[in-house]
């Protein structure tokens, strides 16, 4: 009689083990897909409010995929090109504009999203590319939940796959439940404002800043990371320009003891890029809202405003040259002011 009991209680254990894996996957898969904190799910579509930052490498994604025919150009890049309005890009160029800049969006980003849209024959007439010299490091594809690149972008079935399980899994689970957790016991202030058919982004904070305009250090970058950029420079240059579009360079207006500090970069980088005579557009070095702090939600992040100054006067498109010149007698004034000191 006992090995028939030890069997009964060893289907038993089976029979409840089974049943409670399979409520467990049943609550991750419901909760993960219901909540869908990071709008891979379910995309969106009209302006919304966040505190917690969303997927932008998707939700854009998702938006384009369906409505792409209807831009004319587009405007790539990093998170600091959310500041880069589209309608102040309408206005100054006569296009209709979207704004696929995405979290640590790097050139390799943007090549790959070019090829996308050349492969659905939606290639933008106008490619707006800000260009930062203080961001020339590449890093991989991001795998985090926040930056995973969408499938559409990769092309690979095999990566279709993981992305779906990856917001599916454990650590969507409790990023999930945190969102529902603050839903529940009241919602923080947003700290975003989201236009997911313009691709516009409002940063809804402001952080404390100090900005001078002389660097208190000098940062330099290897010459093969800088070959790199160049080569993915000008990738996307033969790629935009045998698409017959234009490809238009936008100097980030980030702080200007920043833009020094990285002077040796710049002279590296314009040295093997298109020539001293390539055009690029630029708020002059001495502007001074280049080291006025009401100007950036922080370090890294500049205002609407400011960037839509870049664009207000054909005199801020220059050649690199001239950009260059600019950079360099405002250093010689900061070496003139050290000397002094």
């Amino acid at each position: 009689m006992k090995p028939t009991s030890d069997n009964q209680d060893t289907r038993k254990f089976l029979k409840v083990l089974i049943l409670s894996t399979l409520g467990a996957c049943l609550l991750l898969v419901s909760v993960n897909y219901s909540i869908d904190r990071y709008y891979v799910f379910h995309p969106q579509e009209e302006p919304f409010l966040e505190f917690l930052e969303p997927n932008m490498r998707a939700l854009k994604t998702n938006v384009l995929k369906t409505h792409c025919a209807q831009f004319d150009a587009v405007i790539f890049g990093s998170s600091r090109a959310a500041a880069i309005r589209t309608g102040d890009v309408n206005r100054a160029f006569g296009v209709t504009a979207y704004n696929f800049g995405v979290a640590t969006g790097n050139l390799p980003d943007v090549l790959a999203r070019l090829e996308w849209l050349n492969a659905m024959s939606c290639m933008p007439q106008t490619v707006i590319l800000p260009l930062s010299i203080d961001r020339l490091h590449f890093t991989g594809r991001p795998n985090d939940l926040l930056r995973k690149e969408h499938p559409a972008i990769v092309g690979d079935p095999a990566y279709r796959r993981e992305f779906l399980l990856s917001y599916l899994g454990v650590d969507a689970f409790f990023s999930n439940l945190g969102k529902l957790t603050d839903q529940l016991m009241g919602r923080p202030e947003p700290r975003f404002r989201y236009a997911p058919r313009s691709g516009d982004v409002d940063y809804l904070w402001d952080r404390k800043l100090e900005l001078r305009i002389c660097p208190e250090a000098t940062s330099r970058t290897d010459a093969v990371t800088i070959g790199h950029y160049v080569d993915y420079l000008e990738r996307i240059g033969s790629l935009v320009r045998g698409s017959g579009s234009q490809l238009v360079l936008v100097w980030n207006p980030i702080p200007v003891m920043d833009q020094l500090a990285h002077l040796d970069d710049a002279r590296a980088l314009f040295g093997q890029f298109g020539g001293a005579e390539q055009m690029i557009y630029r708020l002059p070095p001495e502007d001074a809202r280049l080291h006025d702090s009401s100007q950036y939600h922080d370090l890294g992040h500049y205002k609407p405003g400011l960037a839509a100054a870049v664009f207000t006067e054909r005199a801020h498109h220059v050649p690199l040259r001239q950009l260059l010149n600019e950079l360099q007698t405002l250093q010689n004034q900061c070496d003139a002011q050290n000397d002094s000191d």
